[in-house]
């Protein structure tokens, strides 16, 4: 156990989440993809320490109870959510300029969506725009990541027909 991390003699970094399916580190920022019950899927900036809601607060602290929870104990809001449902899943930073419309931005696949989602962060790490790729075109996405020179692989999650999809420039 670390002796910076923030409950001592503990390896929890944070908590309160409910179902987290990717994780990707950018710099010194960590960011989750995570699944809600059936509404609230989320992406989060995982901070130090903090608690991230579940099982009292789904997506935004935008309910009378879960404002007040939020209030006391430290709750970090995600930095997007979706509800209906896209059960997101594999999570990836794209720093390549490559495809570099997509620079700079946090490239998450999707399970019940069925799209790759383009989440483009601004200067201190927060969703600023998100763009939808993709959709319906390869079934359920399942995991992605990126080669050393920029392409990106994604692999799905279809039962009998799955694949290993490369996305190269547009």
């Amino acid at each position: 156990i670390p002796s910076d991390n923030p409950f001592p003699g503990n390896p929890v970094w944070s908590f309160g989440h409910r179902n987290p399916q990717g994780l990707v580190q950018v710099s010194n920022a960590l960011y989750s993809s995570e699944h809600g019950p059936d509404n609230d899927d989320e992406v989060n900036l995982i901070q130090k320490g903090r608690n991230y809601g579940w099982p009292n607060v789904e997506g935004l602290c935008d309910k009378p109870a879960e404002a007040t929870f939020c209030a006391a104990n430290n709750v970090m809001e995600p930095l997007a959510i979706w509800t209906p449902t896209i059960a997101p899943s594999g999570l990836t930073y794209y720093a390549s300029d490559y495809i570099p419309q997509w620079k700079n931005s946090l490239l998450m696949v999707s399970l019940k969506g069925t799209k790759l989602m383009q989440l483009e962060l601004d200067a201190a790490g927060l969703v600023k725009t998100k763009n939808e790729f993709y959709v319906n075109s390869f079934g359920r996405l399942r995991a992605i990541c990126q080669s050393p020179e920029g392409k990106l692989y994604i692999a799905t999650s279809n039962g009998t027909d799955d694949k290993i999809i490369e996305i190269s420039r547009q």
